[in-house]
C-alpha cells in the first residue's frame, strides 16, 4: 500500500487525508506554518473525524508544518492548497522529492503546465511525475478542526499528466484507493477546460453580489440562481465548449459533468441548480466577493479559458465580461495575475507526448 502526503489543512485536504486513513494507507498531513488551517486542533486530536458519506475516525501517520517531514517516505503527494499556491508549494517541494515521485494537483486548473516548466527549468535530474485532476473528490465543509462532513463523492474524474504512457500508470496507482473513478485524458489542457469551476462560481457570485455583500445568507444554488442567471451560465459553457471542439476536444457540458460527478440525470444548468440534492443540502453561500469563487476561479479558470479561445479565435464575450467586472468589483486586474496560457502552451501541452 502506498504511503500518502497531503499538502494542505483546508476542507479538501482534511476530508481526503482523513479518508484515505480509514481506508488503511499510512497518511501525513502538512500546512503551511502561515497557514495552519485546523492544524493544531487536528494535530491534538492525533486525526480526523469523518462525518456525511464517510464515517469513522481517520488516524494520521504524521501533522506538521515541515514539509521535508510530510513527504519523507512517501510515494505520492496530494497537492490539496488553493491552486494559487500551486507553484510555490512545488518550488519548497523539489529539494525534498525523490525518484518517481508521484506529484498530484486536485482541482489542477493547469496547474501540470506551470510546474512542469518549473522542473525544466530547475534542470532537475530525478524522475518526478506531475498529474493533474479535474477536480477534488468531495463536495464537503470541515464543520470545525479536524471534524470533515464528506457531502458527497465525486464518481468518476478526469486525470492527465505530461506523457501519455504516465497518465495510464499513475490513475492505475491511483485507481486502487482514490475515492473517485480516475480515466484517463488527453492532455493537461483537457484536464483543464473540464472543470466546472469557472461556469458555475464566478458569474453567480456577481449577480448575488447585493446579497452577498449585506451579508445574507443564502443557498448559493437553489436561491441564486434565476433563468436569466442561467442562461448566461450556459453561454460562459457554450464559449468553453466551442473552445474545445477547436482543439478537437468534445467536452461534456456543465451539467453532463454534474450528472458524472454526482450520478445525477440534470438536462440543464437551471435544474441542476434548483434540484440538486447534493449541492442544497448546505448554504455553500460565500461570505464576500473575494471569496475564492472569484479570486480563484477568475484567475485560473476564466482567464486561462479565455486566452486560448482568444488564441484560436473563438470569440468569449460572456468570460471577459466576467473577468472584467471581477476585476472592478475586487479592485484587483485578474488578467495580469491570472494563468495566461499562450500559443507554445497549445503547441506543448495539447497533447500527452
Amino acid at each position: 500500500m502506498k504511503n500518502i502526503a497531503v499538502l494542505g489543512c483546508g476542507h479538501g485536504g482534511q476530508a481526503l487525508a482523513g479518508h484515505l486513513a480509514l481506508l488503511g494507507l499510512s497518511v501525513n498531513l502538512y500546512a503551511h506554518p502561515n497557514h495552519l488551517g485546523g492544524l493544531n486542533l487536528v494535530k491534538s486530536k492525533g486525526g480526523i473525524d469523518c462525518q456525511g458519506t464517510v464515517q469513522g475516525f481517520g488516524k494520521l501517520n504524521c501533522i506538521t508544518t515541515d514539509l521535508n517531514l510530510a513527504i519523507k517516505d512517501t510515494d505520492i503527494v496530494f497537492i490539496c492548497l488553493p491552486v494559487v499556491a500551486h507553484e510555490s508549494i512545488f518550488i519548497n517541494l523539489l529539494p525534498y522529492l525523490q525518484e518517481n515521485h508521484i506529484v498530484v494537483n486536485l482541482s489542477a486548473q493547469f496547474s501540470g503546465i506551470f510546474q512542469k516548466e518549473i522542473l525544466n527549468r530547475s534542470n532537475w535530474e530525478k524522475n518526478i511525475i506531475i498529474a493533474d485532476v479535474t477536480s477534488f473528490p468531495y463536495a464537503c465543509r470541515c464543520e470545525s478542526p479536524g471534524q470533515a462532513n464528506i457531502v458527497s463523492i465525486k464518481q468518476s474524474m478526469g486525470i492527465a499528466s505530461y506523457n501519455y504512457n504516465l497518465s495510464f500508470e499513475v490513475a492505475s496507482i491511483l485507481n486502487k484507493f482514490f475515492p473517485s473513478k480516475l480515466r484517463v485524458m488527453s492532455s493537461f489542457i483537457e484536464v483543464g477546460l473540464y472543470d466546472p469551476c469557472g461556469v458555475t462560481h464566478p458569474a453567480n457570485v456577481l449577480f448575488n453580489a447585493g446579497r452577498i455583500g449585506n451579508n445574507l445568507e443564502f443557498y448559493f444554488y437553489k436561491d441564486g440562481i434565476t433563468k436569466e442567471t442561467a442562461s448566461f451560465l450556459e453561454k460562459l459553457d457554450e464559449e468553453r465548449i466551442e473552445i474545445g471542439l477547436k482543439l478537437k476536444l468534445n467536452l461534456p457540458k456543465f451539467y453532463e459533468v454534474m450528472n458524472e460527478y454526482y450520478e445525477l440525470s440534470f438536462n440543464n444548468i437551471y435544474d441542476f441548480y434548483k434540484l440538486s440534492p447534493i449541492h442544497n443540502k448546505k448554504t455553500f453561500c460565500p461570505a464576500a466577493i473575494n471569496h475564492r469563487y472569484i479570486t480563484e476561479d477568475v484567475p485560473y479558470s476564466l482567464v486561462p479559458w479565455l486566452t486560448i479561445g482568444e488564441a484560436l479565435g473563438v470569440k468569449c464575450s460572456a468570460m471577459r465580461n466576467i473577468v472584467e467586472i471581477s476585476s472592478l468589483l475586487n479592485n484587483t486586474n485578474y488578467f495580469e495575475k491570472g494563468r495566461i496560457i499562450s500559443e507554445a502552451h497549445l503547441r506543448e501541452f495539447h497533447k500527452c507526448g
